[in-house]
């Protein structure tokens, strides 16, 4: 497996605290079976704004750590950028990095806010040639509310990383309700585990995916954990068909 949206790099953000920690969350997540991490520490303005060489520079150190100690894992520089209405500028400028140096970009939007210039920002990166990823769209309230909104976000260029633990109501009922709806409309692109600390997401991997393969055939969680990471590995295209509507009564 393939995982596109970790918070590992030590002192960046609200996730690992020291390099302890952070080896702690690689040997686990090797033993999940995963062989490749982005690391995707938060980019927001004036709070977490690590620079893309620094983070280059810290992904560089614990690489070499990990391959003095046997974990075989490869790590790869990323962000979770928070949304703003510069997102595109702050990448071009090499302030926020690209997954992987790749042309697919993650962000988040607020948990319980609305966003009105969400559009433009799809446009904007799309325009400069990214490919804009949003982070797990299930755990948004107006896609709790209205998951059309989502599939919105899909036809207007935009891929979607749900994370694996809204699958065990990590975060609430309505996020694996919506998740689901999602899933459904063929609306979810990649897996994530979003996972900030140890004896969390990936210590607990196997119970997850036993849920999940609940819901979705081997195929499908093959291509949102594994192959479709790949594509953002290899910086190739990835082609997806368009989502379905979800009917208002599933709002229930």
């Amino acid at each position: 497996m393939i995982d596109i949206h970790t918070h590992v790099l030590p002192g960046i953000d609200d996730g690992s605290k020291n390099v302890e920690m952070t080896m702690q969350m690689l040997d686990e997540a090797y033993t999940a079976g995963f062989t490749d991490i982005i690391t995707t520490s938060h980019y927001i303005e004036n709070e977490y704004d690590i620079p893309k060489k620094t983070r280059q520079e810290i992904i560089n150190a614990l690489q070499e750590q990990l391959n003095e100690e046997g974990i075989n894992i490869n790590l790869y520089n990323g962000a979770e950028a928070f949304i703003t209405n510069n997102l595109a500028s702050l990448v071009d400028e090499g302030k926020i990095p690209t997954l992987a140096n790749s042309h697919y970009v993650l962000f988040e939007i607020p948990m319980t806010s609305k966003v009105l210039y969400l559009n433009q920002v799809l446009e904007d990166l799309i325009t400069s040639g990214y490919r804009p990823i949003i982070a797990h769209p299930e755990r948004y309230s107006i896609v709790q509310e209205n998951p059309n909104i989502a599939i919105e976000w899909v036809k207007s260029g935009a891929l979607l990383q749900s994370n694996y633990a809204s699958m065990v109501d990590r975060y609430g009922h309505k996020a694996k309700k919506t998740l689901i709806k999602l899933l459904n409309a063929n609306a979810i692109h990649f897996l994530g585990s979003d996972t900030h600390r140890p004896k969390n997401n990936y210590k607990q991997m196997d119970e997850i995916l036993e849920e999940w393969k609940k819901v979705i055939d081997k195929r499908t969680l093959k291509l949102l954990s594994t192959k479709n990471p790949e594509k953002i590995l290899d910086d190739e295209r990835i082609i997806v068909e368009e989502p379905n509507e979800i009917k208002k009564h599933w709002f229930l």
